[in-house]
């Protein structure tokens, strides 16, 4: 979707369509978002009593209730399995639960999440110049659930999304000169990692010779720190809308610049 050079696709039919199309995903985005409920706490609890107690038989009937409630798979990745995540999390912490208890309803939910995604991949209809969006997980990280949810729900809205977890520098590199992405988002957990998400956001920039629109997300956002000065991005956040728009504004900026230099008028 990035017009970062002119000619050969003749702009892909102009700066206009490309803006139109990915804000055409935006708005997916966001009208799916403005439609979602809030979750009902008693299915969270059982969610996570049957991942971590009765699985996978005791999963498999607790689906078949939500399904008579109307909450589908969609729903059950989106809306629901955040909150046991953090469910999960909460009771640890509250010395309610194990830490293996929540490491094993994680584990499984991700489990969940990958097959339910290979059928999302398969049944999306790729629209030709839709958005590329690539996602990074550095070494050393360990929460690829969060990033694992975000993917599929970008992939269900027409988004292509590569997702590279502790891929080395050089090949992030590689990755970027070779393929066109419209926006990368890097993930960052904790205090530690902030130097090592600087060397990727790095790696990313020299790839794409500074092209490319760089986001930085994660648990350690919201944290009383410059992460964006720390860690070279062009922005900071959770959410892949304002991460989609920061590209678009980027890339009418650059169509905007290269007619102004070259007359180029498009079609």
């Amino acid at each position: 979707m990035r017009d970062s050079q002119l000619g050969g696709q003749e702009g892909r039919a102009g700066g206009g369509a490309m803006a139109a199309l990915a804000r055409s995903v935006v708005q997916r985005l966001t009208a799916r978002e403005i439609s979602v409920s809030s979750p009902d706490e008693a299915i969270v609890a059982s969610i996570a009593r049957a991942l971590i107690e009765a699985y996978p038989d005791g999963m498999d009937a607790l689906r078949q209730e939500l399904r008579r409630s109307r909450i589908g798979d969609t729903e059950l990745v989106d809306l629901y399995f955040p909150e046991v995540a953090r469910y999960l999390g909460c009771a640890w912490a509250d010395d309610q639960a194990a830490f293996t208890d929540g490491s094993i309803g994680v584990a499984r939910m991700q489990a969940m999440l990958r097959g339910l995604g290979r059928n999302w991949t398969s049944n999306a209809s790729a629209e030709t110049g839709g958005a590329t969006v690539l996602v990074v997980l550095p070494e050393g990280e360990q929460h690829s659930f969060g990033a694992l949810l975000m993917t599929g729900q970008l992939r269900r809205q027409g988004v292509s999304v590569r997702l590279e977890i502790g891929t080395a520098d050089d090949d992030l590199r590689r990755l970027v000169r070779e393929r066109e992405f419209d926006c990368a988002m890097v993930s960052v957990a904790c205090d530690e990692q902030i130097a090592r998400c600087r060397r990727v956001v790095e790696a990313l920039r020299q790839g794409s010779d500074g092209r490319l629109w760089i986001a930085v997300g994660g648990p350690l956002v919201g944290a009383p720190i410059d992460l964006r000065a720390r860690t070279g991005a062009d922005i900071v956040t959770c959410d892949p809308l304002q991460v989609l728009q920061g590209a678009i504004s980027r890339q009418a900026r650059t169509y905007e610049q290269l007619v102004d230099s070259s007359g180029y008028a498009g079609s």
